[in-house]
């Protein structure tokens, strides 16, 4: 399970050669549909810093993965495209009868990793950056894509399997998911911990 609780004092990931600067990350997020803050406004910024306005909450996060929250944050619809890409990928795996003709493996992980990093653009214009704050070692789209894809197995085997004890532990293990998210979300408005901006995505000094 995705806590912070579970990653104090670790690293945020490494950067390297052709940084993306935050205020470049900012423009991208808007062109995907967020209302990004300006990097050089301090009125945004402390806005920011107070709401984190746009993250979802733990139940938020699970109707979004589910299908059944529309509008708002775009985390929402990230959030949903993750899930199905989660599922596509593992209803592949364990049926090749109920595989798509078009299914193109590579081609799925592609896309996840493109999510994951819209996700992580978001991240970098929205949420705050304690500088005091525990590091996590998984960005946003990381935990969002690990809830997504734990939501999808709980989903195929509660339809799937009759075993009562195996129903159970995937619906106590998604639980502990989502239980991990909350504390993540209460951590960041908190200012207690800061996520990394994701590969590729540092700001430069």
């Amino acid at each position: 399970m995705y806590s912070a609780h579970d990653y104090d004092d670790a690293e945020t990931w490494p950067s390297g050669n052709g940084q993306t600067p935050v205020s470049r990350v900012c423009v991208a997020v808007t062109h995907a549909g967020g209302s990004a803050a300006k990097p050089d406004s301090r009125a945004g910024e402390n806005t920011r810093v107070r709401t984190a306005e746009g993250l979802l909450e733990a139940r938020q996060l699970l109707l979004a993965v589910a299908g059944n929250l529309q509008g708002g944050s775009p985390l929402i619809g990230w959030a949903r495209e993750l899930a199905d890409l989660h599922a596509t990928l593992f209803t592949a795996s364990v049926s090749t009868t109920r595989r798509p003709a078009d299914f193109d493996a590579p081609t799925t992980s592609g896309r996840i990793n493109t999510v994951i990093g819209l996700i992580d653009e978001w991240s970098a214009c929205h949420l705050p950056r304690p500088t005091s704050g525990r590091r996590h070692t998984h960005s946003l789209g990381e935990v969002i894509s690990h809830v997504a894809d734990t939501y999808t197995h709980v989903q195929w085997t509660l339809r799937h399997t009759k075993s009562a004890e195996h129903q159970h532990h995937a619906a106590l293990r998604f639980a502990q998911v989502q239980e991990g998210y909350a504390d993540l979300v209460e951590e960041i408005r908190a200012l207690r911990v800061a996520l990394p901006l994701g590969r590729g995505h540092q700001p430069v000094p």
